[in-house]
């Protein structure tokens, strides 16, 4: 506060100060003027107009330049505002006390100064957060790895950033107010560049890849998000797109697609060359098999007893050697769509009987029990009844194997499904058991519930994987559900006629 009256001076001092706030007072503006440099910004600046060595607005003036921010209240003696206007107007008062003070009006009057210090500083605050924001936007779109390009609603570009130079060869001044399409590689339809219009200009965003064209005629892959820019009404005024290279990644996807396709022919290649080989292998496993029979019953015959344990060995032997082939083949033979349905009218309680002629003995082995559940006048179905035996053996054969004093069950029963009839086979054991993780391999070529199970049981892991394909070979699938130590259930679904 600058006043040359010494006891106005110390009563404004003491009455504001009473109401909290600090004061710095001068007698005359060029004192005031230096005290103001050394403690400004200050919240708020009150000058008497007449004054010796400097007026008033002379002070107020300089004072504007000092602290700019700082609302200037000017004290005169003269009532009349109009006689004051171009005092007032050319130091930029904010408001003007007249002597005699009103001390009421004192206060309000420093209360409004004071507020209007604090708005402008918030304000000012807020500004300079706004453009450290935008500068840090600016920083991070500027040194962004991906390409970025702003056209306005017309799709004429505004800005491009140092990644899009890098990337095109077109420098900004090159593409400024143009079109995207100038990278335009050609080999992309109309349809998709309409697509991609509509759906911006309809206030949505836009992904996709586009094969683009560089200043050097050389192509490239990118990958693009585009979005439309509203202002504040809502309105879209401008589309901004960010662009990554996907060249590498394309390239990347070329290859492994060209190792996928020589992979599979080679898959498909060897498949048909063992399921070629099917005679060619099982002939002379079937003549070694043959032989080693005859040879024993020749021994029995002229009591040459101390061959038919070796001869007992090399048939035991074979049949496994025949039943891995078997199995190799019938995969192979699937995988190279060779394999074919023989459907014939299959009266499923017979099937049953058959089952049980070849699962019985394989139960007593381990002192099983083996029980088979079907409901009478089950009736019949089309299906190949060869493969369906082929499946319902190996999946028991497996049962078998994994249990001991155990029991084995295998139930048949009708259901109806989408409108058509079904046949479930439950196949169920107390056996072993597998984790819920073991279940999740079963089914998969070469694999086994458990890498020691070859070990302890023997078995390829082929069983499984091929039962699975031919179920769905049949149009129908295999499924299970199992407890560590508590037994497997394995549910065949089938239809009573494929197709339908």
């Amino acid at each position: 506060m600058v006043d040359d009256e010494i006891e106005f001076l110390d009563l404004m001092k003491g009455l504001i100060s009473q109401w909290g706030y600090n004061v710095i007072t001068a007698e005359n503006g060029l004192d005031a003027s230096e005290q103001l440099k050394q403690s400004s910004p200050v919240s708020l600046i009150i000058s008497d107009q007449k004054m010796p060595k400097m007026k008033g607005t002379d002070f107020l003036q300089i004072a504007r330049k000092i602290s700019p921010n700082s609302p200037r209240i000017m004290v005169t003696a003269y009532a009349d505002a109009e006689t004051m206007e171009d005092s007032i107007n050319r130091g930029e008062v904010f408001r003007f006390l007249t002597k005699p003070i009103d001390i009421h009006q004192v206060q309000e009057v420093i209360k409004a100064g004071v507020a209007r210090y604090e708005s402008i500083i918030s304000h000012l605050e807020e500004d300079k957060n706004k453009d450290e924001t935008i500068r840090k936007l600016l920083r991070g779109v500027e040194q962004s790895p991906a390409s970025i390009i702003i056209t306005d609603k017309d799709g004429k570009i505004e800005y491009t950033n140092p990644k899009f130079t890098r990337l095109t060869g077109y420098t900004f001044e090159e593409v400024k107010g143009k079109n995207p399409r100038v990278l335009k590689s050609g080999e992309m339809s109309s349809e998709q560049y309409k697509e991609l219009w509509e759906t911006i200009i309809s206030g949505k965003d836009w992904q996709g890849e586009f094969h683009n064209k560089k200043k050097n005629g050389e192509c490239y892959w990118e990958y693009a998000s585009i979005s439309p820019i509203r202002n504040q009404e809502g309105i879209i005024t401008h589309f901004i797109a960010v662009k990554e290279d996907i060249s590498s990644l394309k390239d990347t996807e070329k290859q492994l697609r060209e190792a996928k396709e020589k992979a599979e022919a080679a898959t498909r290649k060897k498949s048909v060359f063992l399921a070629q080989m099917s005679h060619e292998l099982r002939t002379p496993m079937n003549a070694i098999l043959g032989y080693s029979e005859l040879l024993e019953e020749e021994a029995e015959e002229k009591g040459i007893c101390e061959f038919i344990p070796d001869l007992q060995k090399i048939h035991s032997s074979g049949k496994h050697l025949l039943g891995l082939i078997n199995n190799i083949l019938d995969l192979s033979k699937i995988e190279a769509d060779r394999m074919e349905l023989c459907l014939e009218t299959t009266e499923l309680e017979s099937l049953a009987q058959r089952v049980k002629n070849v699962i019985a003995p394989l139960a007593e082995k381990n002192g099983n029990k083996f029980e088979i559940k079907i409901v009478e006048n089950l009736g019949c179905m089309a299906t190949d009844p060869t493969k369906l035996l082929q499946v319902l053996i190996n999946i028991l054969g497996n049962a078998c194997k994994f249990t001991r004093d155990g029991k084995i069950t295998l139930s048949i029963e009708k259901v109806a499904k989408s409108g058509a009839d079904w046949f479930v086979f439950r196949i169920a054991d107390t056996g072993i058991g597998m984790t819920p993780e073991q279940c999740s391999r079963i089914f998969k070529e070469f694999e086994q519930a458990d890498p020691s199970t070859t070990k302890n049981y023997g078995g390829t892991g082929l069983g499984l994987a091929i039962s699975k394909l031919l179920c769905r070979m049949m149009g129908g699938d295999i499924e299970v559900e199992s407890e560590a130590g508590k037994g497997s259930t394995f549910t065949i679904l089938l239809p009573k006629k494929k197709g339908g």
